[in-house]
């Protein structure tokens, strides 16, 4: 939600300034999670930490729109969804390696490190969103062209294919830790590695991905991913459903749903922004 509140405001006064705001929320967010006593807080702090937070990802792909045409653009916006489908499965990954020399309390001090040194680069990176192309009504109307959006068909299906798939995706970065160490009795230690295999997938696709586009159409390319990450998460439910495989099916299951994310992300991106022209 709050990356419908910042895509207007950047709209309108450009990305500068929700990238210098963003980070700021996000290391008062991290400290406050850091130094958090009860759920409560910690929750109420996580809230605070996202809204911050998401202004990167999104802004970064609006840039890139704003600096290059349609066919550089493709290429740049392939490289940045490289990045992004990596960093969700990267992240775990590093904290898990905190956790090994410091406490839950070291991953949020990490983040506001990271915060500090993000607020430092974007002081120094150049506006993209020339004046003369900003939007000129008030914020209120931006916001009530959402519902535009709402009811355009083709860009709605693309909307709600991404997220579903990153609700399934989500969930399982989340409940993984239970899985691999509590049920299968991995050791905390190795657990990282079972989850970075699925960066190896992701890279993997995502260059695969590079060749296809040129002997493909791009929602065909989509629907193949789409209907792969999909199998390989109801096969995986239904082995080990039954109790077929052990854990093995679990880690080679969500290695072919995680590489997947190489393909989704990337044209989903590409075929939204086409049906809005």
């Amino acid at each position: 939600m709050a990356q419908l509140v910042w895509g207007a405001v950047s709209d309108k006064y450009g990305r500068k300034i929700p990238l210098l705001l963003g980070p700021v929320l996000f290391v008062i967010g991290s400290v406050g999670c850091a130094m958090s006593t009860s759920m409560t807080e910690m929750v109420v702090w996580r809230v605070f930490q996202a809204f911050g937070a998401c202004v990167a990802p999104m802004l970064s792909r609006a840039m890139i729109r704003d600096l290059f045409d349609r066919t550089e653009a493709a290429s740049m916006l392939s490289t940045l969804t490289m990045i992004m489908a990596v960093v969700p499965i990267l992240g775990p990954l590093v904290g898990g390696q905190i956790m090994v020399i410091s406490s839950w309390h070291g991953i949020f001090w990490f983040m506001v490190a990271l915060g500090v040194l993000l607020m430092v680069s974007v002081v120094f990176l150049p506006e993209t969103h020339a004046a003369d192309k900003r939007a000129t009504g008030s914020l209120m109307n931006t916001y009530k062209n959402y519902w535009i959006l709402l009811k355009n068909t083709s860009f709605m299906k693309y909307t709600l294919c991404v997220t579903f798939f990153y609700v399934a995706a989500y969930a399982f970065i989340t409940g993984s830790p239970h899985v691999y160490i509590d049920l299968y009795n991995v050791d905390p230690t190795n657990y990282r590695y079972l989850f970075g295999l699925n960066i190896v997938g992701v890279m993997v696709v995502s260059a695969i991905n590079r060749r296809m586009v040129k002997a493909f159409e791009l929602e065909t390319i989509l629907k193949m991913a789409t209907l792969v990450a999909m199998s390989a998460a109801i096969i995986a439910v239904a082995l080990v459903w039954f109790n077929i495989g052990g854990m093995m099916t679990i880690v080679f299951g969500v290695l072919v749903f995680f590489s997947s994310n190489g393909i989704i992300r990337y044209h989903r991106s590409r075929n939204k922004c086409d049906c809005l022209r």
